[in-house]
């Protein structure tokens, strides 16, 4: 099973009840993995971790770009492009809009531009610099790019930049107030895909819980799909099932319900 968080996974706080971690350890207990799939980097993962304890096996994070195991995240694969790259698009597209604010994930560590760590679902304690391309002289390679505005919301940044990016990359919604611009064919579904390949496992042995428009090509790859029911509704019309609201513990419902159906079969 692979779990999307803010939106899903999470309440509307962006904390993980205890039914939900409940639910997890149940469908451990089965035998079933518990992957999380979510636009967040490592270093916003350390509580989720802890609260969900052994169940949780992997992770596909930065949408994509970053899979690894738990509770260690020891990276498995980790996809970048080069400094210039993002040099190039970030100064072309502070010349289209001078207001637009930044955010790099870099070999060098992350560095985040004033206003970025406000649109984070969970709080986030990092120093802000005025200019991510300064705070991250040195760098070599790029995981993630992030721009924002002060307006503007990722839906309407997705169709402003996709114009003014290099060739070969795509301005992707990384589930909150913010876009990601990154190297094309880079999503959820493509970290998924690499994860169960290594596995051993097959996409119609897959389910998938998303709310979002960074979670379509995963709903749509896996073989069962549940779209929650806070979701937006071209999103539950990609998904086979439809969930409560992660207001309602939509996971945690979900699952129990599947494990009761489970227990009905065994028994019969």
């Amino acid at each position: 099973m692979a779990f999307d968080l803010d939106g899903t996974l999470l309440d509307p706080a962006g904390n993980i009840t205890q039914r939900s971690v409940n639910a997890l350890l149940a469908a451990h207990a089965t035998g079933v993995r518990i992957v999380l799939a979510t636009g967040r980097p490592p270093f916003m993962m350390h509580q989720l971790v802890d609260a969900i304890g052994p169940a949780l096996t992997h992770g596909v994070l930065a949408n994509g770009a970053i899979v690894c195991t738990f509770p260690d995240a020891e990276p498995l694969r980790t996809l970048h492009f080069e400094f210039n790259s993002a040099d190039e698009i970030i100064t072309r597209l502070r010349v289209v809009d001078p207001s637009l604010g930044f955010a790099l994930a870099t070999d060098r560590g992350f560095a985040a531009e004033p206003g970025f760590l406000e649109r984070m679902p969970s709080p986030t304690n990092m120093p802000v610099t005025p200019d991510v391309l300064v705070a991250s002289e040195g760098a070599a390679v790029v995981v993630k790019l992030f721009v924002f505005h002060p307006t503007a919301d990722a839906h309407e940044l997705m169709v402003q930049l996709a114009p003014h990016v290099n060739d070969g990359f795509e301005v992707f919604h990384m589930g909150a107030e913010a876009v990601e611009i990154g190297a094309a064919g880079i999503d959820k579904a493509s970290g998924l895909q690499w994860l169960c390949a290594h596995l051993g496992i097959e996409a119609h042995e897959v389910m998938a819980f998303g709310d979002n428009t960074n979670d379509h090509s995963m709903l749509v790859w896996v073989g069962r799909s549940v779209a929650m029911g806070n979701s937006s509704p071209a999103t539950q019309a990609l998904a086979t099932d439809v969930a409560l609201s992660n207001a309602d513990d939509g996971v945690a419902v979900f699952i129990e319900q599947l494990l009761e159906a489970h227990r009905r079969r065994v028994d019969a």
